[in-house]
């Protein structure tokens, strides 16, 4: 099992960044530490939670999601 391994201060502001990006979209993201990864991603939206191990993953998930209008950071109208 890792130990703690806080996210970069980059990573943080990224992290921030795609969580809104994701609420614009209806989904709910969350970090946490994974049993066997040090960082675990995971999206929720309705019935559907994925789980992701970094956030370039999480960032093209939201891009299938959201589309590209969310991509650009323009809300759904």
């Amino acid at each position: 099992m890792p130990s703690h391994i806080p996210l970069a201060a980059a990573d943080r502001k990224r992290l921030a960044t795609l969580a809104a990006r994701a609420a614009l979209s209806g989904v709910t993201l969350h970090h946490m530490e994974g049993d066997f990864v040090p960082h675990l991603f995971v999206c929720s939206r309705w019935a559907l939670t994925r789980e992701f191990t970094d956030l370039d993953a999480v960032e093209r998930w939201l891009d299938l999601v959201g589309g590209r209008r969310a991509a650009e950071g323009v809300p759904p109208t």
